[in-house]
């Protein structure tokens, strides 16, 4: 006969602290609305195990489907009435609203004893509250008030999570703690137990924080949650986190520092033309890349600059013609202005000397100047204008004059005008030496600037050359000055060592919650299995191990150890030996492969914990299609049975 094992890990089930009688937090009910006067489904739930069950083909002797009937939708109400932003996808939410334009969803949830009614919208956003009320009618028909509180968390925070809210890792706020900490109690069923913190699926849409957390903090949350982590511990984390990131600044500052120097000592030898054996020194076989650089500067600066031409005495001689021109141009429009002058004042001369008389074709006819009336009918007859005499002999004097000046006028403009001709010659003959002189200015500005550009050359080669020079003598002096710096620091090492030690202390908290996972797997698993949670600086594992066979990891199995594990937390909340809620939701936790009466046994296992006391301080709801145990398929454990058809027996009573 074998001898028992007297080592072998039990299942005790949990012991409330004395006082205690039933559970911190709860759900007593939650009512779906078609508006605020029609209830579509009212489930009563109560502490303990709570079972929500659709059948499957085999258990419901029907050709209905165990899907499509709103297990998931179920859970995700009662995580929407417990603070999460969505209570379903948005093309589920859509479809929702368009059946359900006015309606609402609500639940007693039960907080130390004292009743919240939380009540949600199913239409659009906003009109949410919580408050203490006795039961749902009682707050629809309250209504909203402003002061109202919009979510639940708040109170959540304040009863369960005081001393975690204050020592959170820095992406969970204070506001963030009951989010976070929900998504684990309330696991997505689209995550399949795949790990200990997958906890909310991107398919589902919740908008939780924990959906974008980071591994790293959401272990940090399970330890505090578990106090399995203490203060010293945390300040290690910080300083830990704070050496990591100055060590990787350092590390990718060496990084760049180090391709510099590759780069620059690179451009320096292909500058001087020489290959990657070319060291910095001199060596007896040839010149090092700092005595290059000397040569090829001392080279450049012994190159000759060419001399440019002396413009400016160019530029003087043209500018000396062009004056000299200016002079004859001035000149010759002098005397052409002078000859137009003269021509049109010998004109107004003559035009004066001819107004008297008029030539005809009988001959000259004289007129009076005064009244251009004939003379001869003047004298015949008398002026009829003229109070005085006209006095012929003076007028013909007078004309005679005119006419004389008009004459020398006109010899006078043609002088000017011979005057004039006699500049414009001086100017052309001044044209072929312009001509000389601006194609020589020409020549020397080209040449001029050939220099200034032969000139520009060479400075930059000097320039180029003092500057590889500079970064030979430069990438010396880093070469000689580089050391090599270990990844890692004293500071960080000692950081770590405080980490490590920090952790051998959560092994306390953490053996506890190894005792009760091995205690639940001894019970629920049949023999030879030994289940194991390990602390170290790569997280925490969770692992179970048949006798003689070592780790086994199926689908199956794995779920169960998440299950196992969540159980496990779940029993230290329930001895409040964790900052925890004794409080667990599980959507459809059997795998396919996992067998039948296994998966029966998780039934059984919390049923266990409930029958030994009057009223368990806990509560547990799963929904499932695989029939529980004949035991627990009465009213007291099955609280809402669903089915896919007709839509009568779905979760809001109609087709969505």
């Amino acid at each position: 006969m074998a001898q028992p094992d007297l080592f072998a890990p039990t299942m005790h089930p949990p012991m409330a602290p004395e006082g205690r009688v039933g559970p911190r937090l709860w759900f007593r009910r939650l009512a779906v609305f078609k508006d605020p006067q029609t209830i579509i489904r009212d489930v009563s739930l109560k502490p303990g195990l709570n079972i929500i069950w659709t059948p499957d083909m085999s258990s419901s002797g029907n050709r209905a489907l165990a899907h499509g009937s709103g297990k998931t939708t179920f859970c995700r109400l009662l995580r929407a009435c417990l603070g999460e932003p969505a209570y379903a996808t948005d093309p589920q939410r859509s479809r929702i609203m368009a059946r359900l334009p006015n309606g609402v969803i609500a639940a007693e949830v039960l907080i130390d004893g004292a009743c919240w009614v939380i009540v949600r919208p199913l239409g659009f956003l906003g009109g949410e509250f919580a408050i203490r009320a006795e039961s749902i009618e009682e707050a629809i028909a309250r209504g909203r008030l402003d002061g109202d509180q919009t979510f639940i968390d708040p109170v959540l925070i304040d009863t369960f999570f005081p001393t975690i809210a204050g020592v959170t890792p820095p992406e969970v706020s204070h506001d963030q703690v009951w989010d976070v900490l929900r998504a684990w109690l309330t696991r997505d069923q689209e995550c399949r137990l795949a790990d200990i913190l997958a906890w909310r699926s991107s398919q589902t849409q919740t908008r939780s924080r924990a959906q974008v957390l980071g591994e790293t903090a959401k272990l940090t949350m399970v330890r505090l949650a578990l106090r399995a982590l203490d203060a010293e511990e945390r300040a290690a984390a910080g300083r830990e986190r704070d050496l990591v990131a100055a060590v990787e600044d350092e590390r990718r500052r060496q990084a760049y520092q180090q391709q510099r120097y590759a780069d620059g000592l690179k451009a320096v030898r292909l500058a001087l033309g020489v290959g990657d054996e070319v060291g910095f020194d001199d060596t007896i076989d040839q010149k090092g890349l700092v005595s290059l650089a000397e040569r090829a500067l001392a080279d450049a600066m012994r190159t000759d600059l060419p001399k440019p031409p002396d413009v400016s005495s160019i530029f003087g001689r043209l500018n000396a013609l062009n004056e000299e021109r200016g002079v004859f141009v001035a000149k010759q429009q002098q005397f052409e202005n002078e000859a137009r002058f003269k021509r049109d004042e010998a004109g107004r001369y003559r035009s004066e000397a001819t107004l008297g008389e008029i030539d005809i074709t009988q001959g000259r006819i004289r007129v009076c100047p005064v009244c251009r009336v004939s003379i001869d009918e003047v004298k015949a007859k008398g002026c009829g204008i003229s109070l005085e005499a006209c006095d012929l002999s003076a007028l013909k004097v007078a004309i005679a004059e005119k006419q004389k000046r008009a004459a020398e006028l006109d010899a006078e403009a043609n002088g000017a005008e011979q005057a004039a001709k006699g500049v414009e010659a001086q100017i052309q003959q001044l044209g072929p030496r312009r001509q000389a002189l601006e194609a020589e200015a020409k020549a020397a500005d080209t040449a001029s600037r050939a220099a200034q550009v032969a000139a520009k050359e060479v400075q930059d080669r000097i320039y180029r050359s003092r500057r590889i020079l500079d970064d030979a003598r430069s990438l010396r002096a880093a070469e000689a000055a580089a050391k090599p710096t270990p990844p890692g620091t004293a500071a960080l090492e000692a950081v770590r060592a405080q980490l490590e030690s920090g952790r051998s202390r959560a092994r306390a908290a953490i053996r506890t919650l190894e005792e009760r996972y091995q205690g639940i797997m001894a019970a629920w698993l049949p023999d030879g299995v030994e289940g194991t949670i390990k602390l170290d600086g790569h997280g925490l594992k969770v692992d179970a191990e048949f006798s003689g066979r070592g780790e086994v990891s199926t689908a199956a199995l794995d779920s169960l150890k998440i299950v196992a594990f969540d159980l496990a937390a779940l029993h230290m909340a329930i001895e409040e030996k964790a900052d925890l809620p004794a409080f667990l939701i599980h959507d459809s936790p059997r795998e396919a492969d996992l067998d039948g009466q296994l998966y029966a046994r998780l039934f059984s296992l919390v049923h266990q914990w409930e029958k030994e006391v009057e009223t368990p301080c806990f509560q547990y709801i799963v929904t499932t299609t695989t029939a529980p145990p004949p035991e627990l398929q009465g009213d007291n454990h099955i609280r809402l049975r669903m089915s896919s058809t007709p839509a009568e027996m779905r979760l809001f009573g109609m087709d969505i």
